[in-house]
């Protein structure tokens, strides 16, 4: 098994994405966004953190936290996130993808992928970018014409901020409602 080395800054801003097991499209019905919203906010109570922005998509989402200072245990949030939220979300009816032995002995239930991918915001360029990269996703994977038009993110508070405008990127919706190329959407590819 690969041994992945994480970033550890003490009172650091992360980028983190969450993904479903198998893609399962199940994170914007509104039991699960219910659910998850109710998860986020057990572990932000008892362990906290600043959700500066958010994307919810149907099998997964964005977020950039800013973690306390002298804290730097983001994986652990994360886990007990997924978990918090994979107890009731079963418990609800919710179903699950296919599990492997390995899950089975792992414990590991079809809710989510095992992993998430992390990176460690390095200046306020770096998060801008992963500012646009998050409000421009539901465009990018083609479910909204501009991000204003996607009601499960953080976009709508940024433009309260001046951060930017309502119509912001403008209207970039594919013909076919395919995807837009990475390097195509603002901030760059990623």
């Amino acid at each position: 098994m690969a041994d992945y080395l994480r970033s550890r800054i003490d009172g650091g801003m992360y980028f983190l994405t969450l993904v479903t097991h198998e893609r399962a499209r199940r994170l914007t019905t509104r039991n699960a966004r219910g659910l998850l919203r109710r998860a986020m906010a057990e572990v932000q109570a008892s362990r906290p953190f600043d959700l500066r922005a958010v994307v919810l998509l149907p099998d997964h989402l964005h977020m950039l936290w800013r973690l306390p200072e002298g804290d730097a245990e983001y994986s652990g949030r994360v886990a007990l996130i997924k978990r918090h939220f994979t107890r009731a979300f079963l418990s609800a009816g919710g179903r699950e993808g296919a599990t492997t032995a390995s899950r089975r002995r792992h414990r590991v239930r079809g809710v989510w992928e095992k992993r998430f991918w992390e990176h460690a915001i390095r200046d306020h360029r770096d998060f801008k970018r992963h500012l646009d990269y998050i409000h421009f996703n539901p465009v990018k994977h083609g479910l909204v014409a501009r991000a204003s038009d996607w009601p499960w993110s953080s976009f709508r508070r940024y433009v309260a901020l001046s951060e930017y405008e309502l119509d912001w990127p403008g209207p970039t919706r594919l013909a076919g409602g395919g995807d837009i190329e990475p390097d195509t959407w603002p901030g760059g590819g990623q």
